[in-house]
């Protein structure tokens, strides 16, 4: 039986999670206010990607394993403690006084399925996004306190708002906390 191809094999530039990484933050770079659709596609399919990308390069680090449980599960609490601290730029979390695991699961599970249901051209049952609109419609006290009103792209996610930018922050500093931690001794 042959050998599986991988992107050490046959690749165009992006092998590993470190250069993913730099597409993401170049995808990034373009998400501001309201950013045109294909910016906003590009940055929730590649951060889907990077996802599954460090699950798989880092398979034999602990860190697979909590993705994993953390993502599939929607359980904050499976990602590492210090992941928390991996979100420096408090400013892009609409709670800061719920635990920054929360909102990355969050934000991830936005890309994650976001980018499926582009692939697949439907929403998966499961799916708790329920709505992206420019407007949020807030619609009890919790989203009338931690809703950010400005111009832009919303996406309702679990009851709760995130703008575009929001979830542009949370994600981009997650990963790159989470690839110091995966790298160091």
């Amino acid at each position: 039986m042959a050998k599986q191809k991988d992107l050490s094999h046959i690749s165009y530039g992006l092998e590993t999670p470190e250069d993913l990484m730099g597409k993401l933050l170049h995808d990034a770079e373009k998400i501001h206010g309201v950013p045109h659709r294909y910016d906003l596609f590009n940055f929730f399919v590649t951060a889907a990607v990077l996802y599954e990308w460090c699950r798989k390069y880092y398979q034999e680090h602990e860190i697979s394993k909590q993705l994993t449980e953390a993502i599939g599960h929607s359980d904050y609490d499976a990602l590492p403690l210090d992941a928390s601290s991996w979100i420096k730029d408090q400013s892009c979390v609409p709670n800061s006084g719920q635990d920054a695991r929360r909102h990355i699961v969050h934000a991830l599970r936005i890309c994650i399925e976001t980018a499926n249901a582009s692939k697949h051209y439907h929403w998966l049952r499961s799916s708790q996004v329920t709505a992206i609109e420019d407007q949020p419609v807030v619609k009890d006290w919790y989203q009338y306190f931690f809703t950010s009103v400005g111009e832009g792209i919303y996406v309702e996610y679990a009851n709760q708002y995130y703008t575009v930018e929001q979830i542009r922050g949370i994600v981009v500093q997650f990963f790159e906390g989470m690839l110091k931690h995966v790298c160091r001794p």
